[in-house]
């Protein structure tokens, strides 16, 4: 202090002038700040100390007074202060003795402080040991330890003196600890019998704060049971303090250690993952290093794609169920958070975070309770390259400082990942340049626009990553696409027919109607650009296109898009640009290849038609089964002359209504759906008119009628089949699709081939004929005997079960001798009839003789062969009668029958017809019209044998 210039009393001093003016170490000061003796001020926020100057006199003026006041010494051997009246309390004067010893405990405890960052660097325990020991010795008593706050335990962490066996983790709130806790600002005197020593009775403790808040407790045992004085009260909380200054300064030393460790540790990093230039390996170095920074139970790098998705990089630690789950995650998350804040971030118990998200399930089953990401930032830009996750299993809170480390780590893994993508980057463009070249002379080497487009739209992506292409070819005034190729759902569903486009229309036909080429990074902002029809109007899509050019004229352009924006770049433009050059002289090529080959294929298609319709002819011609015939038309036909649906139409001749009767293609089932009543289309009006058609479009002509399912373009040949009194059918042939178009010389082999098809259908149609009137009757129209005796034999042949009924007409020969023969063969017609609809579809129904009739019953056995039989007869008995036109001419009329069942009354022919026969004697000699059973026609198997049918009378009049 200046003499001649005194501070006045009321000028403040910092903590180190204070202590000069006490005479004392600045430690001391604080201690005695701190134990609530020395009186000061904060002056800011950072919590500065001042101390008047009146203040630090009145102290020291205390002290002078120390010898005028009666002093005595404590039971517990140390000194106490008293006041005027006797007492000790915090108004009272210290002893001299009790200042000492405070300056004794504070300056031992004041040099710990300074060596404390020392020795905590080599063991971070040494330093509050070596206090506790200190304050041992100088208070002189029986035990000392310091305990810290974990949770909900208190853990023995240093100690000196007499314990009560070894010293274990205590509850929160037991004795004088737990008190101390609770009452942070005091000094606990505890005399319970909850002690932690050997000794009984009395336990002094304090709490031990460190910012602020209890970091855990001095516990003190005096060793009598005295109570403590102020003094010594003073003595522990200055203790306790000391010990905070202890464990701020070990904690300093554990953080520069620890500072100094992650720059070692990051230096390495740096140079173990700086060096390389293969990203999988760069991958599995940031994983490792992590797994050792962190102490992590998992670690996992996300990369993000061009979709905007995450894709797990590389992992370790982690279950593909919690990788599927992350990479299809969308909406905020832990990590959308790091990457907005462009800062690692942590949670702890992540599944009840909100920045789980739908991640919730996932990290419960995964068994995750910490979880910390960081960005992985491309420099400045916005866009992130991904994220790096680290995993605890149990609770970890993460400091600042670890924080820090984390950030650290992934800008470095950040630079060496962009160092990685530029490598392969450079790779790439010098793989384009070779690729280039080889790619233009395979093109060169293919001889058909459809083989170029193809190759293009498959090998294109060697040079520019894409996820659609589509290879333009200009045909008159419209953009046709003859390839293209689409890797995501927005292109997948893609038709030629949506993608065709004027010249000069959309923005591909600007650059073709321009040829300059565009690279688009927002399409849908375009003015331009067109959306296709059934697509999004704002879908975020990036494109390409250059025109193919050759010899200075436009013959097509290629279409490059990809989604999301700004997607390609200019070096892609380029390269689109020279890949489409070869590109054009490889379609030119092939356009005067594929006309070559068009001219000698179709005189080649021309002369083999020729030699084939000569070889099908022979083979139709001699076909005389009708539907085996209309199938050769149809198959050969199909082989002559590629087509996609081939048709054959008859004119039914009882309805005079064109029928379908046989179809091969793809619409098979269209093609033979029946005509509608007064329904007309292409194939009524060529029957009507005679006249084969040939259609450039069926879309385009009215009389061809489309589909319920949508309009279809294609060609179509239709040509009429001809007999002697005009067309008797319809031949039809259609290929699919636009600019696949029945040539003249294909129009012209139809017509040929329907000219022959109609001759043999001619003669299948009298062949038919001829054969149905061989195996008919003449009178009734049934099928005859001998049709019957081959059909008989057929079932046999079969082995499966089935009937046969036996009918003989009774007193048939009264109508035809008393009405005549013409009545009589009336009568037979009218019968057969009545038989015919008595009888079931699947039935057959024969005339076996002059008035005798025969019914084979497939699949029917012998317990249902006779009500059927019984209707059968019935019927016939209703020919005549009262209500019918023979009234007065024919009175009644009765049938006779017999019925028998194979396998059961004949394993042969000649015997199941004999069982019926012998049925429908013994039905006739009872009598008649009754229906008798084989069984009842055994009796006469001895003495009856199979009857010769009645011979069938020549017609009275033709019929």
């Amino acid at each position: 202090m200046d003499l001649h210039h005194p501070r006045p009393l009321d000028a403040t001093l910092s903590v180190t002038r204070a202590a000069e003016v006490l005479g004392v170490h600045a430690n001391t000061v604080r201690a005695w700040s701190d134990a609530g003796r020395l009186r000061y001020y904060r002056i800011n926020p950072r919590g500065d100390r001042r101390y008047r100057q009146g203040d630090l006199q009145r102290f020291l003026g205390g002290l002078d007074a120390i010898d005028q006041q009666p002093r005595r010494r404590g039971a517990n051997g140390m000194l106490g202060a008293y006041d005027a009246n006797g007492a000790s309390g915090p108004g009272g004067v210290i002893a001299i003795e009790d200042h000492q010893a405070m300056l004794s405990l504070v300056g031992k405890l004041s040099a710990l402080s300074g060596s404390a960052i020392r020795d905590a660097l080599a063991n971070p325990g040494a330093p509050l040991q070596a206090a506790v020991a200190v304050i041992f010795e100088t208070l002189g008593v029986a035990h000392a330890s310091a305990w810290r706050l974990d949770g909900d335990r208190l853990a023995p962490v240093a100690a000196a003196g007499a314990t009560r066996l070894a010293l274990a983790p205590l509850p929160r709130g037991f004795g004088a600890l737990g008190a101390a806790l609770a009452d942070p600002a005091g000094v606990v005197d505890w005399t319970t019998n909850l002690t932690v020593t050997t000794h009984g009775g009395r336990e002094v403790a304090c709490a031990i704060m460190v910012e602020g808040a209890p970091w855990g407790a001095l516990l003190v045992v005096p060793g009598d049971s005295e109570p403590p004085t102020d003094a010594y009260r003073d003595l522990i909380r200055i203790a306790a303090t000391a010990l905070a200054n202890i464990i701020r300064a070990a904690a300093s030393a554990a953080v520069v250690a620890h500072q100094l460790q992650r720059a070692d540790a990051l230096r390495r990093v740096t140079s173990d993952i700086g060096s390389r230039l293969d990203l999988d390996e760069i991958l599995d170095r940031v994983i490792d290093h992590a797994l050792v920074l962190f102490s992590a139970d998992r670690v996992a790098v996300f990369l993000f794609e061009e979709e905007g998705r995450k894709r797990m990089a590389a992992s370790r630690g982690l279950s593909q169920g919690w990788i599927d789950a992350v990479s299809a995650v969308e909406g905020f998350t832990l990590g959308s958070a790091a990457i907005n804040s462009r800062r690692p971030v942590f949670a702890m118990h992540y599944a009840d975070d909100p920045r789980s998200g739908a991640l919730r399930a996932a990290i419960v089953q995964e068994g995750l309770d910490t979880a910390c990401l960081a960005p992985l930032l491309d420099g400045d830009r916005p866009e992130a390259l991904g994220l790096l996750g680290v995993y605890h299993d149990k609770p970890r809170a993460w400091t600042e400082d670890e924080l820090d480390t984390m950030a650290a780590l992934a800008m470095q893994a950040s630079v060496a990942i962009k160092a990685a993508a530029n490598f392969a980057q450079l790779a790439t463009w010098t793989a384009q340049l070779q690729s280039i070249q080889a790619l233009g002379a395979r093109l060169n080497r293919l001889t058909s626009v459809q083989e170029i487009g193809a190759a293009i739209a498959t090998e294109l992506r060697q040079l520019i990553d894409y996820h659609n292409v589509r290879v333009y070819r200009l045909k008159g005034d419209d953009l046709i696409p003859v390839a293209m190729q689409g890797r995501v759902g927005e292109y997948l569903d893609e038709t030629p027919e949506q993608l065709k486009i004027g010249f000069g229309v959309g923005i591909t036909g600007w650059v073709a109607e321009h040829r300059i080429a565009q690279r688009l990074d927002d399409a849908a902002t375009d003015a331009r650009a067109q959306t296709i029809v059934g697509t999004e109007d704002d879908l975020d899509e990036s494109m390409l296109l250059a025109p193919m050019l050759f010899e200075d004229e436009v013959i097509g352009v290629l279409v490059l898009s990809k989604l999301g924006l700004r997607q390609f770049r200019n070096d892609d433009l380029r390269l689109l640009e020279i890949y489409a050059s070869l590109a054009a002289q490889a379609m030119a090529n092939a356009d005067a290849t594929q006309r070559l080959h068009e001219k000698s294929a179709a005189l080649e298609q021309k002369v083999r038609g020729q030699r084939e319709l000569l070889e099908i002819t022979e083979s139709i011609l001699t076909t005389l089964d009708l539907p085996v015939l209309l199938g050769t038309i149809a198959d050969r036909l199909g082989d002559l002359i590629g087509s996609d649906n081939v048709s054959i139409e008859l004119v039914d001749q009882e309805s005079n209504v064109l029928a379908p009767v046989i179809a091969r293609g793809a619409d098979a089932e269209y093609y033979l759906q029946p005509w509608a009543n007064g329904e007309t289309g292409l194939a009524t009006w060529v029957l009507e008119h005679n006249q084969a058609v040939r259609l450039i479009d069926e879309f385009d002509d009215e009389r061809v009628l489309q589909p319920a399912s949508g309009p279809v373009h294609g060609s179509l040949v239709c040509v009429p089949l001809r007999a002697r009194e005009g067309a008797i059918g319809v031949l039809t042939m259609e290929r699919l699709g636009e600019g696949r178009v029945f040539s003249d010389d294909e129009f012209e082999l139809v017509q040929l081939f329907a000219a022959q098809a109609s001759i043999a259908l001619q003669n299948a149609e009298v062949h038919l004929a001829v054969r149905r009137h061989a195996q008919t009757d003449v009178l009734t129209g049934l099928l005859n005997h001998g049709t019957f005796s081959q059909q008989l034999d057929a079932l046999i042949e079969a082995d499966e079960p089935f009937s046969l009924v036996m009918l003989d007409l009774d007193r048939f020969k009264p109508v035809n001798d008393g009405m005549g023969h013409q009545a009589g063969d009336l009568l037979l017609r009218q019968v057969a009839e009545a038989i015919v609809a008595a009888s079931r579809e699947t039935d057959r129904v024969f005339r076996y003789g002059g008035d005798e009739f025969a019914v084979l019953l497939p699949r029917t056995d012998g317990d249902h062969v006779g009500p059927i039989a019984e209707r059968v007869r019935a019927a016939v008995k209703g020919v005549v009668g009262p209500s019918t036109t023979w009234r007065g001419l024919a009175r009644s009329l009765e049938a006779s029958a017999g019925t028998a069942s194979f396998p059961v009354d004949g394993a042969r022919a000649e015997e199941v017809l004999l069982a019926a026969d012998r049925a429908l004697f013994v039905a006739k000699r009872s009598g008649g019209g009754r229906v008798a059973s084989a069984a009842e026609g055994l009796a006469l198997v001895g003495e009856f044998t199979l009857q010769t049918p009645t011979p069938i009378d020549p017609l009275a009049v033709p019929a």
